[in-house]
């Protein structure tokens, strides 16, 4: 077995990023060599992304009278100032498309530029 304590990124390459487990899986396999190349090649076509994840919070539903279409929001903030205290939120009953995981509603993501 091949153990290697330091490594750098100038000797290891896209090897030096990483974690130990899959580092020495790939160094010490049979076919160390191709399963190497097929590493880097997949890391270099890997880009960046910062990924949020978005849980969504509902109250109850509130009747507000408004003059058009236009003053509900504004009306609706007012009554939101004068009743803060007594609107409950809750969490949103959540879909599960998330491979059965039900911790979020939705995600946004943006590609980090490098």
């Amino acid at each position: 077995m091949f153990e290697v304590m330091n490594r750098s990124e100038e000797s290891w390459g896209p090897l030096a990023k990483c974690d130990i487990k899959t580092f020495n899986k790939l160094i010490n396999s049979v076919h160390a060599k191709d399963d190497i190349k097929a590493f880097v090649k997949k890391q270099k076509k890997l880009k960046t992304y910062k990924v949020t994840f978005k849980k969504v919070w509902n109250s109850d539903t509130f009747e507000i009278q408004a003059e058009s279409d236009w003053d509900v929001q504004t009306a609706a903030k007012q009554y939101f100032k004068q009743n803060e205290q007594s609107i409950g939120f809750r969490e949103q009953t959540r879909n599960q498309w998330a491979d059965g995981y039900a911790g979020y509603d939705t995600l946004s993501y943006v590609k980090v530029r490098t």
